[in-house]
């Protein structure tokens, strides 16, 4: 922490700690509280002139203060360009969020600082430290990134200097791309443009000041990505020395920039790999033509999506096995067990082929085992007591949520602007209600320890999914997720997080976001900080949230679906 730290520019901030260096400044931690709550955000203060010695250096080099200062003011314009550019990107849930800035001027000198606040985030770097990132936490970094490259492109935008500094982590376990300090829109007349960005990551038509468009972005990802399957090396590192030198690392670079093929990250599998070497192709034609199409190779990943080809293989060949099984389960469905002999084991039925002509199918009548009444009446009372105190601690849990769920459903509804949509959002409010209130009539399947439960509504032949809770330990967010559902279709997303999620949180307080679904589309979406966000189809982050959740409850129904319903619905019951 620095001996003194800078005054805040918003009164209601206060700056408590230094966090880090951002491109040309400091980045501080700073802290409000309202109504008995804190939040958190970061500033970046940049300094310019950043020294007395440039400010020396400057008027040295021109003739007059008029000069030195129109020199420093185009550096102040251009940190302002960061600002702008980013304002592109409000509400994008990956993309570091900007919230407010402010331009202070020296009164006594030649010199401006300029105030940043941003949303408070976690640096990549120091969410990796002393850890090692999985194969499906890099995949899902990597598809985070891609949808925040998406938007770039679609502004014409290119940030050219993606890098682990310039990535970071919010407390949902979302990964964002920041520090668009050296982006720029576009040119149209792309051969001005500069070389600038950092060379370890760095395309090679960039490098070599050559004309390049987005997907210099696409190969700078690419590279971070095969470092973190690499054990932290980057291409043509040796994996054997400990100790890196500079002439190792320019070795390196003049190779993958000379068009070498770079070898495999030695930790990513093999479809990891060939995704990652495409990303990082020399020549510009041979990578991902668009962040889409690089996200959509990565999602294949994820989620094992196979090729149709190779799917009709796996078919078949499930086919042949089946068939090589079937001899095998039809003696074993032959055989049946049967009451317990003297000595207690069960005695095996021989199939009717085997038995002798003439020979009895039936067995002698086995002798009754002694009944203790008095060993039944314990046991049945245990049993009664735990299903008593199961269903109060059930009842006392669910009867929160629906308190909960009903006050949140009642002000939505009250608040809608329109009679078709309070009609809308009545049968939702009035569908979720009937589940939540017939949970305890449900099948269920899962566990707060497998972390999911789904609830099942069955009635003769059909069995519906009704709801699916998602507990934070399998959440990507790392909060709870409930999902409900209506003939098969999502309507409602309840999403929340408590003390246990989030550290900031004292007990009893939640932060919750409501989804309305109608007919597969988000009609209505109310935030954590019940901002009501309604018909946005121009709001990135609107549109994002509406597939994420949309997205979710359908491959939860598929992975269901999937399952065995007699290896499902036996278990437990409600």
């Amino acid at each position: 922490m620095e001996k003194q730290l800078p005054v805040s520019v918003w009164p209601e901030w206060k700056i408590v700690e230094k966090i880090g260096e951002g491109s040309f400044g400091k980045v501080y931690k700073a802290r409000r509280t309202d109504q008995g709550k804190t939040f958190y955000s970061a500033i970046k203060v940049i300094t310019i002139p950043s020294s007395q010695g440039e400010l020396s250096s400057v008027r040295s080099e021109n003739p007059d203060e008029q000069s030195v200062k129109e020199y420093f003011h185009s550096l102040v314009e251009d940190c302002i360009q960061e600002v702008n550019t980013m304002e592109y990107f409000r509400g994008n849930s990956h993309v570091v969020s900007v919230e407010d800035y402010k331009v202070v001027e020296y009164l006594d000198d030649i010199g401006w600082d300029i105030y940043i606040r941003m949303e408070y985030l976690t640096g990549f770097l120091d969410y990796c430290a002393g850890k090692e990132l999985s194969e499906k936490e890099v995949i899902q970094l990597g598809i985070d990134l891609c949808k925040a490259l998406e938007y770039c492109q679609k502004q014409n935008i290119i940030h050219r200097d993606i890098k682990p500094e310039n990535i970071f982590v919010s407390r949902f376990g979302e990964f964002k791309l920041g520090d668009f300090g050296i982006a720029r829109e576009l040119d149209r007349n792309a051969s001005g443009l500069s070389k600038k960005g950092t060379f370890s990551y760095m395309a090679p038509e960039m490098y070599k000041g050559e004309n390049y468009d987005h997907r210099v972005d696409i190969y700078s990802l690419g590279i971070v990505l095969y470092k973190l399957r690499n054990h932290n090396r980057l291409p043509f590192i040796s994996l054997g020395k400990q100790l890196i030198t500079y002439r190792d690392k320019e070795n390196a670079l003049t190779r993958r920039m000379s068009g070498e093929e770079i070898p495999a990250p030695v930790e990513a599998g093999e479809g990891l790999s060939q995704v990652i070497r495409k990303a990082c192709a020399y020549r510009r034609e041979d990578r991902y033509q668009t962040a889409e199409e690089f996200r959509e190779a990565l999602e294949r990943l994820k989620y094992q999506t196979p090729h149709p080809e190779r799917k009709k293989e796996t078919e078949e060949k499930k086919k042949v096995q089946r068939a090589e099984k079937e001899p095998e389960n039809r003696q074993k469905k032959a055989i049946t067990t049967h009451p317990m002999t003297d000595n207690g084991k069960r005695k095996a039925q021989k199939p009717e082929n085997d038995r002798k002509p003439g020979q009895r199918t039936g067995n002698a009548t086995p002798k009754k085992r002694k009944f203790d009444p008095l060993v039944a009446a314990v046991i049945i009372m245990t049993i009664a007591v735990c299903v008593v105190i199961g269903v109060c601690i059930w009842l006392v849990r669910e009867s929160a949520e629906l308190r909960r769920l009903k006050q949140s459903v009642t002000e939505t509804v009250e608040s809608a602007e329109n009679k078709q949509l309070q009609d809308t959002l009545k049968k939702i409010s009035s569908q979720a209600t009937e589940i939540t209130e017939n949970l305890n009539n449900y099948n269920w399947i899962g566990s707060e320890q497998e972390g999911r439960i789904s609830y099942l509504k069955t009635e003769g032949e059909e069995t519906d999914l009704m709801k699916v809770l998602i507990y934070p330990k399998i959440s990507e967010d790392g909060c709870y997720e409930e999902y409900y559902y209506w003939e098969g279709e999502l309507f409602f997303a309840y999403i929340w997080a408590d003390h246990h999620c989030i550290p900031e949180l004292k007990e009893g307080e939640q932060r919750v976001d409501l989804y309305y679904y109608d007919e597969g589309e988000l009609i209505r979406w109310i935030d954590e900080n019940n901002i009501c966000h309604d018909n946005e189809t121009d709001n990135h982050e609107y549109l994002q949230r509406e597939e994420k959740y949309l997205d979710n409850a359908e491959k939860f129904a598929m992975e269901l679906n999937m399952g065995t319903s007699a290896e499902r619905t036996g278990d437990n019951i409600g």
